[in-house]
This record gives C-alpha cells, structure tokens and sequence, in this order.
C-alpha cells in the first residue's frame, strides 16, 4: 500500500508541474509566414502588373517567364531574380542586394541596387544605380546607362534599402566572360525616357512614376573613367550637417539649371578619415570631426565650372560664421585645388567603393 500510494503521489506532482509549465516558443514561431506568390510575378504575356510602395517591404523578389509585358515594382527589395523574359519592361525598386537577370532578352531594366548580374542575355538597355561594379557573363549587345527616377516614396526607400543615391558605378562594368575582337557592352550616350514604358494601369499610374532626368532623385554623371589631373575638374564636397542630402541636391539642381553645359562626372558618399580629410580640405578641415567625417562629394567639369560651383556655394554658406565650418566646399582653380581633386580621387575611401 505504502508503495503504491507514493507512486500515485509522484504522478500526480509531475501531472499538477506540467499543466504549470508554458510551452516553450522560439523565435521563428513568431515570424510572419510569408506566401511566396506575394512577391513572385510568371508567367505574364503582354499587358502591366508589379507591387505598390509598402507592398513588398524588403522581402525576396522573383520574375520569371515573361514576354512583352510592363512589370513596375515600386518599393524596396532584398534580392529579385529576372528569369527567362523577354521584350519586358522592369522597374525595379531600391534593392539591398543583388538584381540577377538569366537568360533574359530584349528587355529594358532601370533598377536600384548593392549589386547587378547578368548571364545568357542578349539586347538588354539597362539604367542603373549600382553601388558595385555591374557584372555581365555570357552575355551580349548590353547597352548600360545611368537611372533617372523619382516618384514620392523613393528616397524613403533608398534609406530602407541602405542604399545612398550618390554612390553609382554604373559604368564601371566587369565583363565576365570577354571575347577577342568583340564588345560585349556599351554606354549609352543619351537618356532613354522615350524607350521606358511608363505604367498605364490606373493604380500604378498614381504613384507619379518618372524617369526623366528633370527631378530625378538620382543625381545623372557621366559615367566616364575619374579624370587623372584637377585642372579640368572641380570638386564640390558637401560637408556634414543636418540637411546635407537637400543640400547636395539643391547643389545639382541650381548647377544643371544655371550652366547647362556643366556636368557632374561622379558623385560619391563617403567617410573620410582624419589624414585624408586634412589632405583634401587643408585649413578647412579645422573646427569639424577629429575622427572622420561623412561627405558628399561631386566631381564637376565643363567649360566655367569652377565659377559657377563657387557662386553657387557662396549662397549655400550664407549664414554661416566665419569661425564655424562652411556647408559646402569648393577646390579653388589652382595647383592647390588640382592637388586637392587628385588627393580625393586616390585616397581609398574612393577607390574601394
């Protein structure tokens, strides 16, 4: 008796310590499931679809098997593969990492993104804002240019993505597969606003999508290698405080509008340390950050453009004291600044990007 009435005792205990006990959850149990048809598009022949702002939210994109057809994909993304289409316009939204078209022909892509692949494709226009090289394999007649876009929500989205609008190395293409005598990629010359199919469809339409260079929330540079002497160039840094985006794009906009035949050869975000700073800024680099400093630098060229860069930063920096730091910075058209223009393009806050 007295062993069986321990034994009940027992079960009884550990019964009463289990009802007590939660179950245990985990991390991944609380995670949204995702429907993978949300963020795939197949299978489209002819005629307009993709995803509004805040439709897609960081998540993984797929296209595939397309033909003549409009695809618009107006938020931030974390990866998209393009698959097997053909005659295809695609716009691609702010993309964290890698944009990767396989056996893809005839399309026209603008498209945002850390990263651009191509492999098998043939006759493709393609309008990029690339924080890396773009990387063509086993591919032919790619004609690259530089994005033009804007429409409401894009800069949120550039954020989102971590992507910065003054980091594009476009045309800086690493043709993976080269052939002996052939050009497998070209730069385009000319903007190509009448070649992209807007959206027609009344909900995509809404968003006010454009890709032409007037308002473009990306600043448009030529793309060509970074000139070896300062003398033909000047150098606009951008310093930091609180508005220094509005800044450098009330910068590009006054500069395009004012001297039209001046032009912006490349744009960069970048962190200068200390040794580099002093290099680039000389007496100027007194009174900001001792230990680096985030700039946006353009680098100008055109016949006048060292006058107009500095009226244009003269109006910026109004305001300011002459014991604190100017807003905007601009290389004088001497030695000085020529050394200065090739101090910024050599040091490795610029090169390694």
């Amino acid at each position: 008796m007295g062993c069986i009435y321990s034994r009940d005792k027992k079960l009884n205990s550990q019964s009463v310590k289990e009802s007590v006990e939660p179950a245990k959850t985990y991390s991944w149990d609380k995670k949204e499931r995702v429907n993978p048809a949300d963020f795939t598009i197949e299978n489209l022949h002819g005629g307009e679809a993709g995803r509004l702002p805040g439709t897609i939210a960081g998540q993984q994109f797929i296209v595939q098997n397309c033909r003549d057809s409009c695809i618009y994909l107006l938020d931030h993304i974390n990866t998209i593969t393009i698959d097997d289409c053909s005659g295809c316009t695609i716009f691609v939204g702010p993309t964290t990492g890698s944009v990767f078209l396989r056996d893809c022909e005839g399309c026209v892509l603008a498209a945002a993104c850390g990263q651009l692949r191509t492999r098998d494709c043939n006759k493709l226009d393609l309008l990029l804002l690339c924080q890396t090289q773009p990387v063509i394999e086993a591919s032919t007649k790619i004609r690259v240019g530089c994005l033009q876009a804007s429409y409401p929500q894009l800069l949120d989205q550039f954020e989102s993505a971590g992507l910065s609008v003054f980091n594009n190395k476009w045309a800086d293409v690493y043709d993976f597969t080269p052939v002996d005598g052939e050009t497998n990629w070209t730069i385009l010359t000319s903007h190509l606003t009448h070649a992209f199919t807007l959206p027609q469809d009344g909900e995509f339409s809404s968003v006010g999508v454009s890709v032409s260079p007037q308002g473009s929330m990306v600043p448009y540079t030529l793309g060509r290698p970074a000139l070896t002497s300062g003398h033909n160039a000047t150098l606009v840094l951008i310093l930091p405080h609180p508005q220094h985006h509005q800044t450098a794009h009330q910068f590009i906009e006054a500069l395009t509008s004012r001297v039209p035949d001046v032009e912006i050869q490349l744009s960069r975000e970048v962190k200068l340390d200390e040794p580099d700073a002093k290099r680039i800024l000389g007496e100027v680099w007194s009174g900001l950050s001792n230990t680096g400093m985030t700039v946006v630098a353009l680098l100008c060229v055109g016949p006048g453009v060292s006058q107009a860069c500095t009226l244009i930063a003269h109006e910026k920096n109004i305001g300011q004291t002459s014991s604190s730091p100017p807003l905007v910075y601009v290389t004088p058209e001497t030695s000085e600044g020529a050394g200065q223009v090739s101090a910024f393009l050599a040091c490795p806050a610029v090169t390694s990007l």
